[in-house]
């Protein structure tokens, strides 16, 4: 699966609950250096989720958890600092929202290397 630096999780894109790859493990993204998190729905907060899993030794680390995000407003995460290995059998970038703020409107995500 080639590298995609922006995401549009919503259900009009057919995006159904639970942790969604961002960037799976075997994609080589390389260094990030930021990723852009924006709630786009028109009212409501969207609790956000975002970790790394990795494979080999099955351990999610969170970079947030629960976070939530209001309407009409983007998060940005500066992660040039944190290392994330995604070659073969190693780490996953994870997010998960709920099927209700999926269902709400959603968050796109754009990530920056």
């Amino acid at each position: 699966m080639a590298f995609l630096n922006r995401h549009n999780i919503t259900a009009a894109s057919g995006t159904t609950a639970g942790p969604i790859n961002l960037i799976s493990s075997g994609e080589n993204a390389g260094r990030l250096k930021s990723i852009l998190l924006t709630n786009v729905h028109a009212s409501n907060s969207v609790a956000v989720n975002l970790f790394i899993y990795n494979s080999t030794s099955a351990t999610t680390t969170h970079i947030i958890k629960n976070v939530s995000i209001p309407s009409g407003v983007s998060l940005e995460l500066d992660l040039s600092e944190i290392s994330i290995n995604t070659s073969k059998n190693n780490d996953s970038l994870v997010i998960k929202i709920t099927q209700t703020d999926i269902a709400n409107g959603g968050v796109d995500v754009i990530i920056n290397k």
